[in-house]
């Protein structure tokens, strides 16, 4: 394996959209746009939002049959003023937050039905379940914004079944009234900008790490991990698996033991697979962060987020509790073996380890498992195959977050 880094971009490049100079993108301002629903309940209607949303619009103004949505919205920021109530609606009998922490849409189609009102239709996914759902889309205007920027308004509603999507939760009264409807109206009032969301670099964070813990590693310190990393290329099957390669399934325990499975995950869009060392690797905490960050624009592009580690998990591991996207233990290191990315520790960098940075992979690995993956980051399409991503001995380098998102929108727009 090369010692230095390498893409496995090429793909990436090849199908990458080559939009015409019409195309244009624009990003949901969620400061002055609203996602809220009505429901009956008993005999008169309740209103109910979310808080917290983003999602793209992008295609030709001039052709707004090209128009393609995604958007995600978090199901823990439900808000109907009242705690209780809403507290109530995060549990299992309504959304499940805990399990499905957010509901999904992306476009499939779009149909002029009038001069100004489009016909959007795609996918919902909510509760874990996917069904179609068209959206009637009011175009209310668009131009120049305060700072000279171009915006574009909209109104959008439909109306879904929610026990279609496995919320079935209900009560009837002695007359036969049911407390709640089947139905639900879901209404969107969109205000979104022209341009894409900023995506603060990794590397530069990344670098100032490392610069920081080069000055308290001494030189000889230096030359003898200089040294491991040779012993480490030498061994067998670290290269990773290459872009068209399919990727291997796993079935892995999150902290709290529940199993999660790359074809699962596959049945709701492309996966982003990420492949880190353990908490205690700063470098990996950096990434995660970084990951989460761009994680809304990650799933308002139809794909999802999961890391991959050899660390036996708590529930109280920090790391495990901030992010929105699942982290699991390969506690046998098979999945880093099927996909050529793990290596055994040697003697010299053990050492090395507990003597001058006192990090024992027993306590984190579990006993004996002094094996670390080569860190790396897959992009896999719906078929399973490997379509980006990036492979290095180097744990000091990791993908770039943008470019995550840039081969997510490449698969999209293939």
């Amino acid at each position: 394996m090369n010692a230095s880094r390498y893409w496995l971009m090429g793909w990436m490049v090849c199908a990458a959209y080559t939009a015409s100079g019409e195309e244009k993108s624009f990003v949901i301002d969620p400061v002055h746009s609203g996602v809220s629903f009505r429901i009956r309940h008993l005999y008169t209607t309740f209103t109910g939002r979310f808080d917290a949303f983003a999602g793209t619009i992008t295609g030709d103004l001039d052709k707004p049959e090209s128009f393609r949505v995604s958007a995600v919205v978090e199901i823990a920021s439900i808000s109907t003023a009242n705690a209780d109530r809403d507290k109530h609606l995060r549990a299992q009998d309504f959304f499940n937050a805990a399990k499905f922490p957010v509901a999904q849409f992306t476009s499939t189609s779009t149909k002029m039905i009038g001069p100004k009102q489009a016909a959007v239709t795609g996918n919902l996914v909510l509760l874990g379940k996917s069904q179609p759902v068209t959206f009637t889309v009011n175009y209310l205007g668009s131009g120049v914004d305060q700072r000279q920027g171009f915006r574009v308004g909209l109104h959008a509603e439909t109306t879904i079944d929610r026990t279609a999507f496995g919320m079935g939760y209900n009560m009837t009264l002695s007359n036969g009234v049911t407390m709640l409807s089947k139905e639900v109206e879901l209404i969107l009032d969109l205000e979104a900008f022209e341009g894409t969301p900023a995506v603060k670099p990794l590397a530069p964070q990344l670098a100032a790490l490392q610069a920081q813990g080069a000055t308290h590693t001494p030189p000889d310190v230096v030359a003898a991990l200089a040294k491991v990393k040779t012993e480490i290329l030498n061994q067998k099957e670290i290269e990773g698996l290459p872009i068209g390669e399919h990727a291997p399934d796993f079935s892995l325990p999150d902290a709290q033991g529940t199993k999660t499975t790359l074809s699962g995950l596959l049945k709701n869009g492309p996966v982003v697979v990420v492949f880190y060392r353990g908490s205690w690797c700063p470098f990996c905490n950096l990434q995660l962060r970084a990951l989460e960050k761009v994680q809304p624009q990650v799933r308002a592009l139809g794909a999802s987020l999961i890391g991959v580690t050899p660390q036996r998990l708590d529930p109280a591991d920090a790391a495990a509790a901030s992010l929105s996207f699942p982290l699991v233990s390969d506690l046998t290191g098979a999945t880093l073996r099927a996909y050529k990315l793990l290596y055994h520790v040697p003697a010299d960098l053990k050492r090395m380890f507990l003597d001058q940075y006192h990090i024992d992979l027993d306590q984190y690995n579990g006993e004996g498992r002094w094996d670390l993956p080569v860190t790396a980051t897959y992009i896999i399409d719906t078929k399973g195959v490997i379509r980006a991503g990036m492979v290095d001995l180097d744990y000091t380098k990791r993908m770039e977050p943008a470019d995550i998102l840039a081969a997510l929108k490449a698969l999209r727009d293939k």
